[in-house]
């Protein structure tokens, strides 16, 4: 083989190779447009599902907005009380303070639970189990006040029964207090 025709050859072979390189350049170029529009496309699928998610986000807000509402107004009675001790001596203070004749009381810690299914938000609550001997009308008064003070204590069981004294009542009182769940 002569000069002219080795020439001949790698100059073949140098416009295959660059053939080659360009194809593969195009392939790249083609795949990576190919990816761009899809990126484009599913973009605008995202964009559209945001805006959807935000206007039902809007009417949710506009449609609980009276709960919202009621719910900050009953948030500071439940932010009061946290532990088990501060419940028990809030209850012991106001019966002292009524002057009532306590004959028991027995407090637990117990799983919140609603319609059987945990409550998160308030997932404890603290049962008070109170024993009074006193007059009917203090003992009535003394619950009405406490119900004013706490509205979200619970009075799950009362039992009333004759007393040891002439005018007075035995009162076997059963109190659910939730316990507020601190945020992190």
């Amino acid at each position: 083989m002569n000069a002219k025709q080795l020439a001949a050859l790698v100059l073949v072979l140098a416009i295959v190779l660059l053939v080659q390189v360009g194809l593969s350049l195009r392939n790249r170029a083609t795949a990576s447009a190919a990816e761009a529009e899809a990126a484009s496309v599913e973009l605008t699928k995202l964009r559209t599902q945001l805006e959807a998610e935000k206007r039902i986000y809007g009417d949710n807000a506009k449609n609980s907005k009276e709960l919202l509402d009621y719910i900050d107004l009953w948030e500071p009675y439940f932010e009061l009380i946290d532990r088990q001790q501060a419940v028990e001596s809030f209850l012991s203070l106001k019966v002292r303070e009524y002057d009532i004749l306590n004959l028991s009381q027995r407090y637990e810690q117990v799983p919140h639970t609603i319609n059987n299914k945990p409550n998160d938000s308030l997932p404890l609550l603290v049962r008070g189990s109170l024993v009074f001997d006193d007059q009917y009308a203090k003992l009535i008064n003394w619950t009405g006040m406490m119900e004013s003070i706490r509205p979200t204590m619970r009075v799950s069981r009362v039992a009333l029964s004759r007393g040891s004294r002439e005018n007075g009542v035995r009162m076997d009182l059963t109190l659910e207090i939730p316990l507020w769940k601190k945020k992190p």
